[in-house]
């Protein structure tokens, strides 16, 4: 069974894209107007939509993505900082010249629990 609510989430990645980034960008830098994206962080993001939206559909996500996962999400969680700045250097040509606001490391430990409950829900059905 899909889960309609991530499939939605997931369309508006995909459709809404490049607004999203633009609202995070105000919201999580202090110099916005200094951020200047890669081209493919854009279709980067739609394909995570798009990716939602097919897990949503299939009801699940595939098992071997469990591992990738909860290491991304130890990451966050131990290292917001480092696991910024790799996130940063993936999506902008200029990452030394943002300047994120406070809130953004604490916000990165949060995704990074949430990464890691994903990753253990998703574990815990392979075994069973």
């Amino acid at each position: 069974m899909g889960n309609p609510l991530l499939e939605h989430i997931g369309a508006g990645m995909m459709v809404f894209a490049r607004y999203i980034v633009v609202v995070a960008e105000r919201l999580a830098f202090r110099n916005p107007e200094d951020a200047t994206l890669r081209r493919t962080t854009i279709p980067a993001a739609r394909l995570e939509g798009l990716l939602a939206v097919a897990f949503a559909r299939r009801g699940n996500i595939p098992p071997h993505l469990g591992v990738p996962i909860g290491i991304a999400g130890v990451a966050m969680i131990v290292a917001p900082r480092t696991a910024l700045r790799i996130g940063l250097r993936l999506a902008y040509r200029d990452p030394d010249r943002i300047e994120v606001e406070s809130w953004v490391g604490p916000a990165t430990r949060i995704a990074g629990v949430t990464h890691l409950l994903l990753a253990l829900r998703v574990l815990r059905g392979r075994r069973e």
